[in-house]
């Protein structure tokens, strides 16, 4: 039965039931090689450093400080050689009444967190005026620019109260492997001297050189496993690569390798999608995933989120956004109202004004009722009348006061009786207008008399005479006689605007 590649899906048929099938030049070789370029052309083999594997350039120097090359057999074998030459030469200064043993002391230690710099070396004998250091981080040799030491320290008794230290002019990556070889010069032991014969220059093997042959073969070894982890990246991009190919074979295959190009940081792409820029690869992007997002307007500003939109989002609208909507002269989102209503303070002036003119009105009603309570206030002049009794006698003194009227009169008809009587009955008139009587001039505000039987009218508007006014919202007026014995006076009045 088919099957599909777990990584690039590539098609394969199984021999024992789709033997019989006919071969499809499309889908057994086409589809498949497709699928290889294209996985192809996302391959990018980053530049290898103390923390990330990848590609390596070869180098063969000895005396370089670069921490981003292999070492070559080549590298591997001149170190030894001069690991000798110094140490032959070491050898050769001594005197014949002081010759030394060298001995070497392989140290190892291991970073425990990243950008570490600094490394304690684990030898109390350590020395730095007299012993030479080696240094190797991930098994790639250092030039001592690239560090410094700080010595061991002792106190008076010879102990010693801190070890020697190395300080990294770079920081490695943790877990990253120091190691360190202590070469030492120290007097003649308990084995005996060395013959100066034996030391001469050439003469000394590497296997007599305490650990140093272990030291060279690690070298060598880290330099064939570095090769195997350049050949592993190239196989898993699809490049064709072996352990037995020459690092120039190596080199060239690597040039082949497409390098991530672009300068994409994590916040602009969108989250939890993959991709690759000019600085490091299978980075995640960071950028939200808004969607459609909607908006709706409200009395102030509102923040639209960082993050991918997808274009189905919207500010919501609203039909009733009308000028006929809107007050007058106000502008909402670009339109401006031509509305006109009243305001509390207007209705209130107005229902005031309607219920003076006799129709009661109220600022809770709408402006519709208040007109048509301005179509019932009758036109026209208005009045009052009134009726004030006077049990008692009243004199020519007594004056007859009416305040709080809704209008100011210009004329007032006051008429006066004795209770239960049709007699002594008398009317006066009060004005702001001009009136004419047979013997006065023209005046104002006066008051005029007659009797009921108009008998004796102008010999008693002459005696009845008294003062009166019009004040502002009522009037007043003096009586006009004395008299009313038990049963009093009634006063009728009627007040015209």
């Amino acid at each position: 039965m088919a099957s599909n590649t777990p990584n690039l899906n590539l098609l394969k048929k199984d021999p024992v039931t789709d033997g019989d099938d006919t071969f499809n030049i499309k889908t057994m070789l086409n589809d498949n090689w497709d699928k290889i370029d294209a996985a192809m052309g996302q391959v990018d083999i980053p530049d290898a450093s103390l923390t990330v594997k990848g590609k390596v350039l070869l180098s063969s120097a000895t005396d370089s400080g670069v921490e981003d090359r292999a070492a070559t057999p080549k590298a591997v074998k001149d170190a030894a050689l001069q690991a000798k030459s110094y140490t032959d030469q070491q050898i050769s200064l001594v005197t014949e009444t002081g010759i030394p043993k060298l001995v070497s002391y392989p140290l190892l230690v291991t970073a425990t967190a990243d950008n570490q710099k600094v490394f304690e070396i684990p030898l109390d004998l350590f020395d730095a005026n007299t012993d030479t250091l080696l240094v190797a981080i991930n098994r790639a040799v250092l030039d001592a620019t690239q560090y410094t030491v700080t010595n061991t320290v002792r106190d008076g008794a010879g102990q010693v109260t801190q070890r020697a230290k190395i300080n990294l002019l770079s920081g490695v990556a943790a877990s990253s492997e120091v190691t360190m070889v202590v070469l030492k010069n120290v007097p003649i032991g308990p084995d005996g001297a060395i013959n100066g014969a034996v030391l001469a220059v050439d003469s000394v093997p590497i296997n007599r050189v305490n650990g140093l042959q272990d030291q060279l073969d690690e070298v060598f070894q880290a330099g064939n496993e570095r090769k195997k982890e350049v050949v592993d990246a190239l196989v898993a991009l699809g490049v064709s690569a072996s352990t037995a190919d020459s690092w120039d074979t190596l080199i060239s295959k690597m040039t082949t390798v497409i390098k991530a190009t672009g300068n994409a940081a994590v916040g602009d792409v969108l989250a939890g999608k993959t991709f690759s820029n000019i600085g490091a690869n299978g980075l995640t992007g960071t950028m939200p995933n808004q969607g459609a997002e909607t908006i709706t307007p409200s009395a102030s500003d509102q923040t639209i989120p960082a993050g991918y939109h997808n274009g189905s989002g919207l500010v919501k609208g609203d039909a009733n956004l009308i000028a006929s909507n809107l007050p007058k002269d106000k502008t909402i989102f670009g339109v401006t109202g031509n509305l006109e209503r009243l305001t509390t303070a207007d209705k209130t002036a107005i229902a005031t004004q309607i219920t003076n003119k006799g129709v009661v009105a109220s600022v809770n009603d709408t402006p519709a009722l208040l007109a048509t309570k301005i179509g019932q206030i009758v036109t026209g002049k208005r009045y009052e009348h009134g009726i004030t009794e006077y049990p008692n006698n009243i004199s020519a003194s007594t004056v007859h006061k009416v305040t709080g009227m809704s209008f100011t009169p210009s004329m007032v008809v006051a008429k006066i009786y004795r209770k239960g009587s049709t007699y002594d009955e008398y009317v006066l008139y009060i004005s702001t207008i001009p009136r004419h009587t047979p013997e006065r001039s023209e005046r104002t505000g006066l008051v005029y008399g007659v009797t009921s039987d108009n008998a004796n009218f102008l010999t008693n508007v002459m005696s009845w005479y008294r003062y009166g006014a019009i004040t502002n919202g009522g009037f007043e007026f003096v009586f006009p006689f004395s008299g009313g014995g038990s049963t009093g006076y009634v006063v009728e009045t009627y007040a015209y605007e």
